[in-house]
């Protein structure tokens, strides 16, 4: 297969397995070779913050020399996003032959997995034959039953900001969905939490650690102050954007912690280092002065956007999108008194996107809102009506990237 013949193939798999659980990805794994078995693996799950922490801890491992590799979440812009080694893309070429020949595999032993579960496969084949001191692997969704928890053990378990999302498939209350994502607990791992989990989560994650001997540490609040934050007397300069951000940063550096009781040698100064520089697309992401992009779509991100904007004392203007399958009520009534204008519009060639009529009429009590169905015409119009305020979109991580994708032709500059 070329490149755009193996998007297509990607693409092609199931969404979901037919039959709930692991089985076929460890046989197919098993023909492989068994990749994974002979990888160091960080496995982060959770609600938010997730892709954040993972970037911080993978740029950190890099710059200590351990040659890391990166999994990660939907992409933004390019499917090749997902899957990296020290902080550059899978190429097209690699891509595509690595997928090849587990579809091959795949095929001739007559297993089908899902499409999530088949890019599973290719990111562990990739990192094994590229050597990868280790992993910092994010799950697709929910925990005990994602693809990625195919992984025996784990160097550190990591766990950041629990919130309702995903319910049709992981549960409609905190307890169920935090019982969920505690799957990757290994027995007698170490577990990392994030420092403000809510409280029913965190007694989810204590019970579960207790049961599986493992260590838990959660790590400590830290206290931000002008673009920088401390944490355990130690002051970090933050590159990463949003209120929210310190709270993931605290995450990755008691996860690297961690690591050191693991045996890896990660010097002071290289976190502060990464913490400095690390960046992540579509997460309260200033473009400029004029624009940011958040993919925030759950209302757990909707409530951390809000403060973030808050924060700024600036006038407002979104532009929003949601999916049909997210809590789009919610969300609406939580950022709508943060703006001052609402632009409404809808992902293109997204079915489960809400319109933006709909979104309108939804939004409309709340606030003045516009309606504009292309994202980029969507942007344009806000941009031209923000009058010294700054324009944010979010309510979808495809809105993000289309976006994010078309900044020439909105004529801003990242």
């Amino acid at each position: 297969m070329n490149y755009n013949q193996t998007l297509t193939y990607i693409h092609s798999r199931p969404k979901l397995a037919r039959v709930l659980g692991n089985d076929n990805l460890k046989a197919l794994l098993s023909a492989l070779g068994n990749p994974h078995k002979k990888l160091k693996f960080v496995h982060i799950g959770g609600t938010n913050g997730k892709g954040s922490t993972a970037a911080i801890i993978a740029r950190t491992m890099q710059y200590s020399g351990y040659k890391t590799g990166l999994f990660t979440s939907p992409f933004i812009e390019r499917f090749n996003e997902r899957i990296s080694i020290n902080g550059q893309d899978i190429s097209d070429t690699e891509l595509a032959t690595s997928a090849t020949y587990v579809r091959d595999i795949m095929e001739r032993t007559g297993l089908s997995v899902s499409e999530f579960a088949f890019v599973t496969a290719v990111g562990f084949y990739y990192f094994s034959q590229k050597n990868c001191d280790i992993v910092i692997l994010e799950v697709g969704m929910g925990g005990l039953l994602d693809a990625t928890n195919v992984i025996e053990k784990s160097e550190v378990s990591v766990l950041t900001l629990i919130g309702l999302d995903h319910t049709q498939y992981l549960g409609n209350t905190i307890e169920e969905i935090a019982k969920t994502k505690c799957g990757i607990i290994k027995n007698n791992g170490i577990v990392i939490s994030y420092p403000c989990q809510p409280p029913k989560a965190s007694e989810i994650i204590q019970e579960e650690c207790l049961l599986r001997r493992a260590k838990l540490i959660i790590a400590e609040s830290p206290v931000s102050f002008d673009g920088f934050f401390n944490y355990k007397g130690n002051k970090y300069s933050l590159a990463l954007a949003g209120a929210y951000q310190p709270y993931n940063a605290a995450t990755s550096i008691e996860t690297l912690f961690a690591l050191r009781e693991r045996g890896f040698n990660i010097p002071d100064e290289r976190i502060r280092r990464a913490v400095a520089e690390t960046t992540w697309k579509a997460r309260f992401e200033i473009i400029n002065d004029k624009l940011i992009i958040d993919g925030s779509h759950n209302i757990d991100g909707i409530r951390a956007l809000r403060k973030s904007l808050e924060a700024l004392n600036r006038r407002i203007i979104l532009v929003i999108a949601m999916m049909q399958d997210k809590d789009y009520e919610a969300c609406i009534k939580e950022i709508a008194p943060a703006t001052d204008l609402v632009v409404a519009t809808q992902v293109s060639g997204i079915d489960r996107c809400l319109s933006a009529v709909d979104l309108s009429a939804l939004l409309s009590p709340f606030v003045i809102t516009k309606t504009v169905e292309n994202a980029i015409d969507a942007v344009r119009l806000a941009l031209s009506l923000a009058d010294g305020g700054i324009v944010c979109t979010c309510g979808s991580l495809y809105l993000a990237g289309e976006i994010r994708a078309q900044l020439k032709e909105l004529n801003v500059k990242n």
